[in-house]
């Protein structure tokens, strides 16, 4: 008898829900299916199976289907599972229900589907017996067409690992979780990276890994064109920001690393889509032309506190912020920024 305890661990909410995303992905790019999974807790399934289990609906080619993740260890044979998901079934009154995995070694995976367990670990494979589906190959990713220009998580991925951040042979959930994105995000960065030849996925286990074909100064030769300026939108406000919100920028950010003379009006960096809650937090305004407390916002699109350092934007981030200014002062000071970067 399969014993269940032997695939389960403590696993918080917030795993179990990078998991699903993670198997969304998966599903997706492996074999071009969308799932469309979202959170249910239905009133008419007892509460002693939704304590044990968290539950997703989605849809696997028309029909819908459910997705049980067990949310605490047990150490109990297969039938324990099986009764409850029979229940889940006869309630919902849903044929596909499939066991959420993370994980799982292949003797598991092998003998559930010997029971016709059907399952899904992202990763690693499919198992919908009730749909006669059996996918474990990774399908090849479209080739992405080359462009003038990458995605900004792309670009904050590449910024990162030019200046020292390790990413190397992250998997997409820890990746995600560091740099502020979705799982989804990160998983077009990197077949996005693998259609430019920049990096290649590694596969340990079931888990796709990042991992880097170029790097340092030969990497930045390869991308400088490519890359653009995370600048979305500049605004004028009237109010003060601390450090730890919003860091320099711009001409403020550029005096900071060298000689450059401080400009008059400081400019600092958000997020473009935290930029208005972040205005109704510190009730800014508009600020009229010689308002004592005038800052320069950017908002950006990506976060500039990711590669911050010192409540400073990083250097490359400015340079491509900088290098389109009309002022040909700036435009110099920032090629001698370049020059001195260390690669």
């Amino acid at each position: 008898m399969l014993n269940m305890g032997m695939v389960l661990e403590t696993i918080p909410a917030a795993r179990l829900k990078a998991l699903a995303q993670a198997a969304e992905v998966y599903v997706q790019h492996a074999f071009g299916r969308r799932l469309e999974l979202t959170p249910i807790v239905p009133a008419n399934v007892p509460h002693f199976v939704l304590d044990r289990y968290m539950l997703w609906e989605g849809l696997l080619d028309g029909r819908t289907l459910v997705l049980m993740a067990i949310r605490e260890p047990r150490q109990g044979p297969t039938t324990d599972y099986l009764k409850h998901r029979d229940l889940v079934r006869r309630q919902l009154g849903v044929d596909l229900i499939l066991l959420l995995l993370d994980h799982v070694p292949n003797a598991i995976r092998r003998q559930m589907v010997e029971r016709q367990i059907g399952f899904i670990a992202p990763g690693a494979q499919l198992y919908v017996p009730e749909a006669l589906l059996d996918l474990r190959e990774r399908a090849p990713t479209a080739a992405i067409p080359a462009s003038d220009q990458i995605s900004p998580t792309t670009q904050l991925v590449l910024l990162a690992v030019l200046q020292g951040v390790a990413l190397e042979d992250e998997h997409l959930t820890d990746l995600a979780e560091r740099l502020h994105v979705s799982i989804m995000s990160i998983s077009r960065t990197l077949d996005e990276l693998e259609a430019l030849q920049l990096a290649k996925a590694r596969h340990v286990g079931r888990q796709r890994r990042l991992h880097m074909l170029l790097g340092g100064h030969e990497l930045w030769e390869a991308i400088q064109e490519r890359l653009q300026s995370p600048v979305r939108k500049v605004r004028l406000v009237s109010g003060r920001i601390e450090n730890h919100i919003a860091p320099l920028a711009g001409e403020s950010a550029l005096a900071h690393y060298t000689m450059l003379a401080a400009p008059r009006v400081e400019t600092r960096a958000v997020l473009s889509m935290h930029w208005m809650r972040l205005k109704e937090r510190l009730a800014l305004s508009p600020a009229a032309a010689f308002d004592d407390d005038r800052i320069e916002i950017q908002t950006w699109t990506y976060d500039p506190q990711i590669l911050a350092r010192d409540n400073v934007i990083d250097r490359l981030s400015l340079y491509l912020s900088v290098r389109g200014s009309p002022d040909e002062r700036v435009v110099q000071t920032a090629e001698q920024l370049l020059e001195t970067f260390e690669w």
